[in-house]
């Protein structure tokens, strides 16, 4: 049966590899970017109270480097689904009729495309940045694990909550491609959801910075597992008991999610206008 699904996941692989040029472009300037935040948090440890030595919300400014690093490099290379992208285009050139025809899954198409894409990003940049990233930052002092045992389960938590990260994010970008249904507009919504997701999945700033009972909130919804949760695992910041958690938790919202898509796409699909041909 997962046969069928082969020929799209394939696809999203081949897409990857074909624009890797355009990837490894964006890819060194956003190390240009990355060196500016390093600098940014290193202004603001050194006006803090310690100085460089400050633990702010419980980083302190070798963890923050580290985090700022990891997240980025996983968040470029493991979050780019243009699952959102593809439902509104269809929509807009009618392309989206002959989905309704093809006896596959229109949800499992996406699954399957981008599980190719990521695995093509990450064989091309992920797991040798991450690589180097991690050796280096163990050279400098800025990684420190209990045990040998406490690192090798850190990497396999890590990888297992970035696949399931990978498909939370996408269902979530499925969900909202459904909206297009209704509203047969794409723009504002993308950039609203980029902002969004970004900011409550602590890429721009770790949640611990979030104050009071927001920063709660904000750590029980699925979006920490997306980008900081995975990364404090990778770190080493978190117990074996509290990385198996974060696993549970992105499984059960994927779950959560996929429902949602299920009805989402069920109740859309009965109302589609296209505007195409």
């Amino acid at each position: 049966m997962l046969k069928k699904y082969f020929p799209f996941y394939k696809a999203g692989a081949m897409s990857m590899m074909a624009y890797k040029f355009n990837i490894f472009s964006w890819f060194f300037i956003s190390i240009l970017q990355w060196i500016c935040l390093v600098f940014l948090w290193l202004s603001i440890y050194k006006s803090s109270e310690n100085g460089i030595n400050s633990v702010i919300n419980g980083f302190t400014f070798q963890e923050m480097i580290v985090y700022i690093i990891l997240i980025n490099i996983s968040s470029f290379t493991m979050f780019i689904s243009d699952t959102f992208d593809q439902i509104s285009d269809e929509i807009k050139d009618g392309t989206i009729a002959i989905s309704f025809i093809r006896p596959i899954s229109y949800r499992g198409r996406f699954i399957a495309q981008v599980l190719g894409t990521v695995s093509a990003s990450f064989l091309i940049l992920g797991l040798p940045s991450l690589t180097v990233a991690l050796l280096l930052f163990k050279f400098l002092g800025f990684l420190t694990y209990s045990s040998l045992a406490h690192f090798f389960a850190s990497i396999i938590f890590f990888f297992f909550s970035m696949i399931f990260a990978v498909l939370l994010n996408d269902s979530i970008n499925f969900l909202l491609g459904t909206v297009c249904f209704y509203t047969m507009q794409a723009f504002g919504l993308n950039q609203m959801r980029q902002v969004v997701v970004g900011f409550l999945s602590g890429a721009f700033v770790p949640i611990s910075f979030f104050p009071g009972i927001f920063g709660k909130i904000v750590n029980f919804l699925p979006f920490a597992g997306l980008a900081q949760n995975p990364v404090l695992i990778l770190q080493g910041k978190t117990t074996l008991f509290q990385s198996t958690l974060i696993l549970g938790k992105n499984i059960l919202w994927f779950a959560v999610f996929e429902l949602f898509c299920a009805l989402s796409f069920y109740t859309a699909s009965k109302k589609i206008t296209v505007q195409g041909g």
